[in-house]
């Protein structure tokens, strides 16, 4: 199906965090996010205190060639410097899911399956054929969906809508991913309500799957201190982190359960 050439096509932003004699880390955001956004803010400070140099990557949110707009210019941008961590979020997961690259992914809440919140359920397989790039798909994503730490302008602050070539490409990426690596490790929310957690689940292995407490961006969530702190060791030290922990309720440490 051919699309009306645009004046503008849209592009890939990267900024820089961080010490650059630090661990290079790839950060893919999610979609309608951004690095000055508080909550995004605090993780890539958060990451940058922990020793990364952070390149977050700032996608497209009406894009309608998922390889040339979204994966080949990341890919180009990781090849030209040689990374091999990846940290990314929801669409940024499906964009790292694509990569085809010799990197270590963690992935948070990634958006491998199509939900159809706030849409029409009969409709909806419908509007997306439509030929066109303008946006008028109600997204139904709310604040109480993202976090409850999300502030509400952050949420105004991305599109309310998307248009039919972007889910389309989205949900063609989606039903061609590519095999998943032993090496990559996924946390999900089960209460997520912007991306379908079966999808999830079913593309992940048990023991590379964390559950977390809270909404679609766990650094938006109350309990985001503590999903930190996993999501901190599996940057460090691979699928080997994500055996279960316990709190010790005298001083509050997570150690590793004993074996029954």
């Amino acid at each position: 199906m051919r699309l009306r050439p645009r004046r503008h096509r849209p592009t890939v932003r990267v900024t820089q965090h961080g010490d650059p004699v630090d661990d290079d880390l790839l950060f893919v955001l999610g979609w309608g996010n951004k690095p000055g956004h508080q909550c995004v803010e605090w993780l890539i400070d958060r990451l940058t205190y922990d020793g990364y140099h952070v390149h977050a990557v700032e996608l497209p949110t009406n894009g309608w060639d998922f390889d040339s707009q979204y994966v080949d210019p990341v890919r180009a941008y990781v090849v030209d410097r040689d990374i091999d961590l990846v940290l990314s979020h929801s669409t940024g997961g499906l964009v790292a899911a694509h990569l085809d690259l010799a990197v270590r992914n963690v992935f948070l809440s990634p958006w491998w399956g199509m939900t159809t919140s706030g849409l029409d359920g009969l409709l909806f397989p419908l509007l997306v054929r439509l030929p066109t790039t303008k946006p008028f798909i109600s997204s139904g994503i709310s604040r109480e969906d993202l976090g409850g730490l999300k502030l509400a302008a952050e949420v105004s602050d991305a599109p309310d809508n998307v248009s039919p070539a972007f889910i389309r490409t989205i949900h063609d990426a989606q039903q061609s991913l590519p095999p998943f690596s032993p090496n990559d490790v996924v946390f999900t929310s089960l209460s997520d309500r912007v991306v379908d957690v079966r999808a999830i689940g079913d593309r992940t292995p048990a023991s590379n799957l964390v559950p977390y407490d809270g909404g679609h961006e766990f650094f938006a969530s109350e309990g985001r201190e503590r999903t930190l702190s996993r999501v901190l060791a599996v940057l460090a030290d691979g699928p080997e982190a994500t055996s279960p922990t316990t709190e010790n309720a005298s001083d509050g440490t997570e150690r590793p359960q004993s074996a029954d």
